[in-house]
């Protein structure tokens, strides 16, 4: 009974301490201020900061990637979150050809 009551606290404690902190990254919205054909790499630049990873397409595009893993409450309880929570992967891809975006995609991945 005990060491339910210790995990009822900690699960308690931790959604408290998500409520404050820095804001999270909303990779959804931001991917909503890239205008295909119009934005720049100097615009992206300035609104999402450095990306996380740089690769060449296979169409001779260079396309910027964005990450931002989500945890749910259960998945930050130390040892039991790994089997208990469950975490999403937001990703944003940015192509670009000469300094222009051409493409602009956003896709979440659910992991148990």
């Amino acid at each position: 009974m005990k060491r339910l009551l210790y995990l009822l606290i900690v699960i308690l404690a931790l959604s408290l301490t998500s409520c404050s902190g820095a804001p999270e990254r909303n990779l959804a919205s931001e991917a909503c201020l890239i205008r295909k054909g119009l934005s720049t790499r100097t615009e992206v630049y300035q609104l999402l900061g450095p990306p996380d990873k740089i690769a060449r397409g296979p169409s001779g595009t260079e396309d910027w990637y964005y990450y931002h893993v989500n945890k749910s409450t259960l998945k930050k309880v130390p040892l039991l979150g790994e089997k208990l929570g469950e975490e999403e992967i937001e990703i944003l891809k940015i192509s670009f050809r000469g300094d222009k975006a051409v493409d602009c995609i956003y896709l979440v991945r659910r992991k148990k």
